[in-house]
């Protein structure tokens, strides 16, 4: 009995050290973990940023199979009123090339696949497409060249246009007009999407801040055909940057951090 207690004993013991060699925990809690930058210093038990301030960790490897929670506290001091720090929390993400993957690069508003009607020349505003029943007037949506109905395009940097301001159907076509220019020509029968601009991936999510400590946590694991949310990778991303934008409002507030982790597993 002595005998098989000690065998089950060792087993448990085993397994317990493969779950933890299995999980990688990066910590962030010193000013020299973060870009260098006047604004973000160490405090005597905490991280302290003076100002609206990006922290961007050096960036590594991922892996979709894996989950990546990220994890923090945060408070505020000089707190007056109703004051308080606008504090988000995430990923910035790149390609295989070390390119940047933004919002506007995957994020595909639905319905929105079409063919250009008419040829647009570069720096005119108006593109005359066959189908826009889908497409409505927004300053944060993108129109895309070398779009393909398989999302194979992605993501999709070719941006023709930035925001839309007006949709209207002329006879059998549709004119949109965008906020400023093509920038670049567009030929009948090319292939456009519209797309919807966003910030980082927020996986640990935004919070006003106070004077107490708040939490702040997200999980990450898996990867997207399309679209742009914290809790997977966009389709191309292989790389990351664990980012932090502090006191995102510009109150002249003190943010501070502690506790600051990346746990890999």
């Amino acid at each position: 009995m002595k005998k098989g207690m000690s065998i089950l004993m060792g087993a448990a013991a085993l397994l317990a050290a493969g779950v933890l060699s299995a999980q990688e925990v990066k910590t962030f809690n010193k000013a020299a973990d973060w870009n260098k930058s006047p604004a973000i210093t160490d405090g005597e038990d905490c991280l302290k940023v003076s100002k609206n301030v990006m922290l961007v960790s050096p960036r590594f490897k991922i892996d979709p199979d894996k989950t990546y929670t990220i994890k923090l506290s945060v408070r505020a001091e000089n707190i007056q009123g109703k004051d308080f720090s606008w504090c988000l929390a995430g990923f910035a993400v790149f390609d295989k090339k070390g390119v940047a993957i933004s919002c506007d690069n995957v994020n595909v508003v639905n319905g929105t696949l079409t063919t250009v009607a008419a040829d647009a020349a570069k720096g005119t505003s108006v593109l005359t497409v066959k189908d826009a029943s889908k497409v409505k007037s927004a300053p944060y949506y993108t129109i895309v060249a070398g779009a393909k109905e398989d999302l194979s395009d992605l993501p999709n940097r070719k941006v023709l246009a930035r925001g839309i301001q007006k949709v209207e159907k002329k006879g059998d076509v549709w004119e949109i007009t965008v906020r400023g220019k093509l920038s670049a020509d567009a030929k009948a029968g090319d292939a456009v999407r519209v797309h919807s601009m966003g910030g980082y991936l927020y996986t640990a999510g935004s919070r006003n801040v106070f004077g107490k400590w708040t939490v702040m946590q997200g999980k990450i694991k898996g990867s997207s055909k399309s679209g742009w949310a914290g809790n997977k990778w966009p389709v191309g991303a292989e790389y990351a940057q664990f980012v932090i934008l502090a006191n995102w409002g510009a109150k002249k507030l003190e943010t501070q951090f502690k506790d600051v982790s990346l746990t890999i597993e």
